[in-house]
């Protein structure tokens, strides 16, 4: 077998292609051995020379297997019997044994080598497989005999070896006579099966084990044409498979591909037992047979990457395609730098090719993919801007697997979760499971596998398994390296377990999003007794292993309830020093960094940014100081308030609190804001304005120019949408935040909420990355100076949104709203650009004006209560000063509750969801009286583009001109739900008497109880607000019509769509039930 010249090759694509074709794999095989009979299919180096093997030479073994099989099985004409393949064969060996099991007319059946005898057992019963082509090595046989020995009339029987199969000296012999068969292209060819962690339908079993997926003749050869569709002719390439199992679909897809492309195979050389695959001898069997191409997993690329002659060959080579996991990000953007032509491989057993085969530059997005034409699919929206691949299985010729309907056609569902590429459409990156994904009781989302993969790093960690889903925070199930032996009950042992390997978790942590960080107590030691449990394909058993460790997972998560940070001690004096030394020590342990400053708002400097982690930090820095004042004076932990760390935002701030309350002082001073507080605010951000440029000229622009802030939120993600489509509007500058890939987030803001995302592509925007409370927002000069040469309108709308902050961390904000004024008063234009602010009905909280309220200034006291509120009349004030001192012109917008995007979906950070969610496990909704302005999102932020005409100095009420009973939008909530409502008097008694207690309970199961402060006063959303002047300035407004059922109906429907609630109700007892009945 002698490596063979490059011989002329006929395709055979004419023949598949057409309509009155029958044609089988084998029969593929038998047709190259009479059109392509001296054409390579296999090439490998003996140690000697390189050697292939041809189609007429590969077609001589494939019968003699067939006669081999048919010698075991009987004819075909009797039955068809599946015979299957459990053996260590090289892959020559397997292939041509495969083929010969469909040329003497049976089903083919590989079965994975790492699975159990049990598993085995499983899929011979199912299959109803009586005979299996075992190979000699001890290891199989003691598989496969185990897995008989329960099991009435199955066979084993020797896998032929190469040498069996290419015996010397023996005549060639076409042996057509004797293995005529007839095939029906729509009968099963080959039972592949699922590795054994999921069904095929996408649930883990009760079992556990494989599942048998059955694949049609045609199937088969259709598998065979995907590469027809890529961007690349294969035909001819040598595509090195050295290191590909033949019994996985991976392995099928090679050996079809090659009768329908014309690839050659590159192998190890036959050998009993086979060689075993390393990253070392894998490389160099692709160098030895010169392949064009090079098949293998990303750690194989991993350990290439750090050889520089390999890195150097690899970018001479056509492609490596890598596959079955992730690669890492630095080592694939190193390679392809260096101009690697790494190529994802995607697919599925239950589909085939998933993934293009092959793009022809992937270039620097080799992480990315576009979807192969040979399939079509639908992406199903999956929340957090992921979607899931659904493959759709066409009539005439059927997927192997259906587990969903989309459109009234049959498809399978992938469990793949994809997020799309942010500037190339069509093109996807694999994200993970969908079933993997863990969701926090928060509504926020983990994918943890990269998180996994960075903890695996760690020498003196064997795996590990991340939980979390439905909890308060996420933990790792951590398995250690079987020399260190550790006991998971001995609590020393494990303490220095975890001190082992926290360096390599902190730096895992470093690169994560904020709500998956792993806390050290959250880590959580495997019992040398319950080992991990592994698939087919070496992957861990995810759902069987958690549930395994249940128990153990429920009991750290009820420890951690009691004592958070555990190993910080408790001051024995309280001092002041010593207390301002313990409050630093665990501002540092739950931030994971120190600040610069003692002074500085640890919500602005480091916390997550998302409201739903603030509470959940705010919940562990309030439990480890609790637990501390617990230990030493048990006596005052009952005065810690449920919002102390919201309420004192600094660890000086929060210090001085705390003293204060262990020192008999019922209120601490930072939770104490007088109107002349506001007042003095006011004064000190509008006074010492910097003088106008001189000399002014006339505009001569006739459109606008807008500047607007925090586009890539909600409210300003609509506004921006509407500007975009205001004819009127010349050019829109966007500023966002620096370094939060703002146009990425901004094009995901749009996707979410159902806008046009192709007007991002317009000319007339531009995304600005600015620092709003830093002079100049830390633009260029030539940027700067364009914007304030051309900017008509500043629309203000990036503000800090949560109502347990108290003032002084709205200080950034402020500093903000005077660097716009001074923005405006430096336009060299005699009319400055007008500053048009997002304002809240916060600011009349505490209005004793008869209702409706007006739209006018209000007195500073109308607005305490919050530091929102409070900031937010400072800013209203810092505006009607400049226009009275400067001339500076300005309309303040007060925007009411909006209630949800154009599609419905209301934000859960806001007070009113976790109302609904609290619902869940309290039993029960308030009733109010009075009536709602809430106003839809969409239409307020049209309303608000509309405003930007309306004269200087004007307030304006953006709230709902029509309002309806609460009633109008609870009811429906409540009929969802399955829950009673109840006078709202005896529902805030009940959430009192919750926030009274401590533990993470209360945070997961009752959020609602960190609005606390902000229910004991009259919602601002069922105040009566005049709305005349607004209406006067948007139409849209004048006339927008009422809610009802059907919008309360739809944000329970987003909620649930979103994991914030369950998906549907559950009918159970809830565990305060008695106490809403009571109420």
């Amino acid at each position: 077998m002698p490596a063979q010249p490059h011989a002329v090759y006929q395709s055979p694509r004419a023949l598949i292609e057409s309509s009155a074709s029958a044609i089988t794999i084998p029969g593929l095989y038998e047709w190259h051995a009479e059109h392509n009979p001296n054409y390579s299919l296999f090439r490998f180096h003996d140690g000697q020379a390189v050697k292939d093997v041809t189609y007429a030479q590969a077609c001589q073994g494939i019968r003699r297997v067939a006669k081999y099989v048919r010698a075991i099985a009987g004819s075909p004409s009797v039955a068809r019997e599946p015979v299957a393949i459990l053996a260590n064969a090289d892959s020559i060996t397997y292939c041509l044994t495969s083929v010969g099991i469909l040329r003497a007319g049976h089903v083919l059946f590989p079965i994975s080598v790492r699975n159990s005898s049990a598993a085995v057992a499983e899929l011979l019963r199912r299959t109803g497989c009586k005979h299996v082509l075992v190979s000699a090595d001890e290891h199989m046989s003691a598989v496969a005999r185990c897995a008989v020995e329960e099991l009435k009339g199955v066979s084993l029987h020797p896998i032929q070896t190469f040498e069996g199969i290419f015996p010397e000296g023996e005549a060639a012999d076409d042996g057509e006579d004797d293995l005529r068969v007839e095939y029906n292209v729509d009968d099963v060819a080959m039972i592949l099966h699922s590795s054994g962690d999921r069904c095929a339908d996408g649930y883990i079993g009760s079992t556990g084990h494989p599942k048998p997926i059955y694949w049609t003749h045609k199937r088969m050869v259709s598998r065979g044409t995907t590469s027809w569709y890529g961007e690349v002719d294969l035909t001819g390439h040598v595509i090195a498979g050295h290191g590909t199992p033949m019994f996985h679909a991976h392995g099928v897809s090679l050996y079809s591909t090659a009768v329908t492309t014309g690839i050659v195979i590159g192998v190890f050389a036959p050998a009993a037992p086979p060689v075993f695959s390393t990253s070392e001898n894998v490389f160099e069997g692709a160098m030895t047979v010169s392949a064009d191409h090079v098949v293998t997993v990303p750690p194989f690329v991993e350990e290439w990457a750090r050889d520089p002659k390999k890195v150097d060959h690899m970018r001479r080579i056509k492609g490596v395609w890598f596959g079955g996991g992730e690669l890492q990000q630095e080592v694939g953007d190193r390679l392809a730098s260096q101009g690697v032509s790494l190529i994802i491989v995607y697919g599925c057993t239950e589909v085939g090719a998933v993934a293009n085969v092959i793009p022809a530059d992937p270039g620097m997005d080799y992480a990315y993919f576009s979807v192969t034409p040979w399939i079509q699919t639908k992406l199903l929206e999956a929340g957090d801007e992921k979607y899931e691949i659904v493959v759709l299985s066409p009539p005439d010729c059927p997927l192997p697997v259906v587990n969903t309907k989309i459109d009234g056609m049959d498809g399978f569902a992938t469990n793949d979760l994809v997020v799309p590429h942010p500037t190339r459409p069509g093109m996807w990156k694999l994200y993970g499971r969908r079933d993997d994904q863990i969701v926090l009781s928060n509504g926020e989302k983990t994918n943890p596998l990269p998180l996994e993969r960075g903890i695996n790093d760690d020498p003196h960690v064997q795996d590990c398994v991340m939980f979390g889903n439905m909890k308060f925070q996420n933990g790792v199930l951590v398995q250690p390296i079987p020399e260190l032996d550790i006991d998971p009950d001995d609590e020393g042992a494990v303490a220095k377990f975890r001190n082992l390997i926290w360096p390599t978790v902190e730096r895992v942590n470093a690169g994560a999003p904020q709500q998956s960080r792993i806390f050290k107590e959250m880590i959580l030691v495997t019992s040398p007794s319950k080992p991990f449990d592994y698939n087919a394909k070496g992957n861990i058993r995810r759902g069987a292993i958690l549930q395994r460790y249940a128990k153990e997972i429920d009991a750290l998560y009820d420890r951690v309830e009691q004592s958070v940070q555990g190993d910080i001690a408790a001051p024995s004096i309280w001092d002041p020093e010593s207390t301002r030394s313990f409050v630093r020590a665990v501002i540092r342990r739950v931030m994971m960094r120190p600040l610069l400053d003692d002074s500085a708002d640890f919500f602005r400097s480091g916390c997550d940014r998302s409201v739903n982690s603030f509470l959940l930090q705010a919940t562990w820095i309030r439990n480890t100081i609790l637990r501390a004042i617990r230990e030493t004076l048990p006596h005052t932990a009952h005065n810690i308030p449920m919002n102390l760390v919201f309420k004192a935002p600094s660890i000086n701030a929060l210090s001085d609190t705390i003293y204060g309350i262990l020192h008999n002082r019922s209120e601490p001073a930072t939770t104490s804001v007088t109107p002349q507080d506001l007042v003095d605010l006011v004064e000190k951000y509008s006074s010492n304005l910097p003088p106008r440029p001189s000399p002014l000229r006339q505009r001569e622009q006739t459109k606008d120019t807008i500047l607007i802030t925090g586009t890539t939120g909600g409210f300003g993600c609509d506004i921006l949408e509407h500007l975009l489509l205001d004819e009127g509007v010349e050019k829109i500058y966007a500023f966002n935040r620096p370094g939060s890939q703002a146009m990425e987030r901004q094009r995901a803001s749009f996707r979410k909420r159902g806008l046009d995302e192709t007007l991002l592509e317009s000319p007339r925007f531009r995304m600005v990355d600015a620092v709003l409370d830093t002079p100049g927002f830390g633009l260029e000069a030539t940027l700067l100076e364009e914007i304030r040469n051309s900017v008509t309108h500043i629309m203000h709308n990036a503000w800090k949104v949560d109502v347990n902050l108290s003032l002084p961390s709205f200080e950034p904000d402020l500093r903000a709203v005077r660097n716009f004024v001074e923005l405006s008063l430096s336009a060299p234009y005699i009319d400055m650009p007008i500053v048009q602010f997002v304002s809240t009905v916060g600011v009349l909280r505490n209005c004793e004006l008869d209702p409706p309220i007006p739209e006018v200034q209000m007195d500073p006291s109308s607005s305490i209560g919050t530091g929102y509120s409070e900031a937010k009349w400072v800013a209203e004030g810092i505006l009607a000063n400049v226009k009275d001192s400067a001339e500076v012109p300005a309309v303040i917008v007060r925007l009411g509750q909006v209630c949800g995007d154009r599609n419905g979906y209301w934000k859960e950070n806001e007070w009113f969801p976790p109302i609904v969610k609290t619902a869940l496990s309290l039993g029960c909704l308030p009733d109010m009286d009075g009536s709602v302005s809430f106003i839809p999102g969409y239409s307020a932020a049209r309303a608000f583009t509309e405003m930007r005409k309306s004269p200087s100095g004007s307030v304006l009420h953006l709230v709902h001109p029509r309002p309806v009973p609460w009633r109008t939008v609870m009811a429906p909530i409540a009929k969802e739900l399955g829950v009673p409502m109840v006078p709202f008097t005896n529902w805030i008694a009940a959430i009192q008497q919750l926030a009274s207690g401590d533990g993470e309970e209360v945070a997961q199961r009752y959020p609602a109880v960190f609005f606390l402060s902000f229910f004991k006063r009259k919602p601002v959303s069922l105040l009566q607000l005049d709305t005349r002047n607004a209406r006067a300035q948007s139409g849209t407004l004048d006339v927008l019509d009422e809610l009802g059922e059907g919008i309360a109906r739809r944000w329970v429907a987003g909620w649930r769509a979103s994991e914030f609630l369950p998906p549907s109700v559950i009918k159970r007892d809830f565990q305060l039930r008695s106490v809403a009945t009571d109420l």
